[in-house]
């Protein structure tokens, strides 16, 4: 049920599993917990004063990778690296609050990061699609 609609109550989830509501509020704390339930909200982020959002493909010398993607994972303006395999060994999203900005990310920050040999960059004009639910949602299990 979670699936088709995360916003569902404990009241629904209860009665859709034939649960006592406090059975379910117990459950979900245990899934919370242990990580393997967790809440991904999606925000306008222009609401949140972020104008320019790019991605960043790197390569990067492979005895440098781990620790450019460290250092990445750092930077607030990533929300998201990863390790990837092709022409380009290292992925990152980026979200700066305008073109100036985005301008002065990678001529200082990713420009100081030993180990980068090329970065290819690409704007992000429109969002189409973010997140997605992965399983059947037919399948009726919460």
């Amino acid at each position: 049920m979670l699936a088709t609609d995360g916003r569902a109550t404990y009241r629904q989830l209860a009665a859709k599993t034939n649960w006592h509501e406090s059975t379910v509020r117990r459950r979900m704390d245990d899934l919370v917990a242990s990580g393997v339930l967790y809440f991904d909200l999606d925000v306008d982020l222009g609401a949140l004063g972020i104008g320019t959002r790019a991605m960043l493909w790197m390569s990067v010398a492979p005895a440098k990778l781990m620790a450019v993607g460290q250092a990445l994972a750092r930077h607030s303006e990533v929300p998201f690296a990863a390790a990837t395999t092709g022409s380009t060994n290292l992925v990152a999203s980026v979200a700066c609050r305008d073109d100036h900005a985005l301008f002065e990310y990678l001529t200082r920050e990713i420009a100081a990061l030993d180990g980068v040999t090329h970065m290819e960059t690409a704007l992000i004009i429109r969002s189409i699609k973010q997140n997605a639910t992965i399983g059947d949602s037919s399948s009726g299990a919460p």
